[in-house]
């Protein structure tokens, strides 16, 4: 019976599963989300080269007659009478044009980090409900373990009962403890049913058809070597740190509305039987409200410029100071690991293997068994958790550095 109970306590081996892989390479090419981000990418792009070109040029008919009550369609009754036909093209301030298009380009990079922020939010959340979907599953399996083994401990204690060698105490306890792990069970299985619609959207893959495994937590280093990568790649803080830019553009863009637009038309008059005409000659604004339009809106967009400084100031330490505490989260769980696997799990057993055989000889009760049982049970779940704990950690690190894929 010893040798039963020691062959289903044995801790799985943990290795690497290509399958994780391939299930987040499927994804990214493949998810309607991040298809349509391709495609808000490219309606921008489309944005960029409409915002910056000339605006239309106009087209004007018009007809000149103080006739209009005598003969109004007759065109030979005086030389103020005519048919005109114009064309005009606003032409803004050459320097303004350049700085507009510069702006859409910063606009289009900006929104570029924006949406790589989002995927790699999405691939981030695959991975975090895949590490929770492995670890329901390896309870599963350690708590159908152990059902086993309450099983065979319940027929023994009977056994033992009908000779009078325990008390009926002891009986019931070993069915308390039965009990327990079908709660747990239950509570588990509800659990993995919310995991499965999570990722039923991320992924949309049956994962029960999967063989999924998780290697187990390493000694992790370079805190600083991360937050480095995090200054030049997290989309978030790129996509702020871009703001600053357009917003510096935008305020020179603003001090060029001190300059004038000009508008370029020309047009031909017709009249019959004189001789026709053409008229031509630009127009062009003149800011003499600039206290009230151009001052203002300079002085919006620095402010603008300044609250985006501050902005990225505070998305650094906030991002920064995330990266950190799943940094010593992960060093943690790599700690509290390596304590379980390499201390208390022998340890456990040890205290297990000899209570059992005292257990066999009448030495000691089914009390005794039960919570060495307990204590191998909270050791092979923590080890578990741990692992999951490790590997949740390092991605949210790797999501915060920009580097998740």
């Amino acid at each position: 019976m010893k040798k039963i109970f020691l062959s289903l306590l044995l801790i799985t081996n943990l290795t690497y599963a290509e399958n994780l892989s391939k299930i987040i390479n499927n994804v990214y090419k493949n998810h309607p989300k991040l298809k349509a981000i391709e495609e808000k990418l490219k309606a921008l792009k489309a944005r960029e080269t409409f915002e910056t070109s000339l605006p239309d040029p106009v087209i004007n008919f018009s007809v000149n007659d103080i006739q209009i009550f005598y003969k109004p369609f007759a065109r030979d009754l005086e030389l103020m009478q005519t048919i005109n036909l114009g064309i005009s093209q606003k032409i803004p301030y050459l320097p303004k044009l350049k700085l507009r298009s510069s702006v859409i380009k910063t606009i289009y990079d900006k929104t570029y980090y924006e949406l790589e922020a989002e995927k790699q939010e999405i691939i981030y959340q695959i991975y975090k409900n895949i590490y929770l979907y492995w670890q329901i599953k390896e309870k599963l399996k350690v708590i159908n373990e152990y059902k086993e083994i309450a099983r065979q401990l319940i027929g023994f204690s009977n056994t033992l009962y009908s000779v009078g060698r325990v008390s009926q105490a002891e009986v019931f306890n070993a069915n308390v403890f039965y009990s327990e792990l079908l709660q747990k069970e239950v509570f588990l299985k509800g659990r993995l049913k919310q995991i499965k619609a999570n990722l039923k959207y991320y992924a949309n893959l049956n994962l029960d058809t999967l063989n999924l495994s998780l290697p187990k937590p390493k000694e992790i280093s370079g805190l600083n070597a991360f937050i480095e990568t995090m200054k030049n790649n997290n989309p978030e803080l790129m996509s702020v740190k871009i703001s600053i830019e357009e917003a510096k553009k935008k305020v020179k863009l603003a001090k060029l509305s001190y300059k004038p637009d000009f508008t370029v038309f020309g047009s031909y008059s017709y009249r019959d039987p004189f001789r026709d005409y053409i008229s031509f000659g630009i127009s062009f604004n003149i800011p003499i409200w600039a206290k009230k339009r151009q001052d203002k809106k300079v002085l919006e967009e620095t402010n603008l410029k300044l609250e985006r400084i501050k902005l990225y100031k505070d998305k650094y330490y906030l991002l920064k100071s995330k990266l950190e505490e799943n940094f010593f989260k992960a060093k943690t769980a790599y700690e509290s690991y390596k304590i379980f696997s390499q201390l208390l799990k022998p340890q456990t057993e040890k205290v297990y293997e000899s209570i059992v055989s005292e257990y066999q000889v009448g030495e000691k009760n089914i009390f005794d068994v039960l919570k060495a049982l307990k204590q191998i049970l909270t050791v092979k779940l923590k080890l578990i958790d741990e692992t999951v704990n490790f590997h949740i950690a390092y991605k949210t690190i790797e999501k915060l550095a920009g580097v998740i894929k």
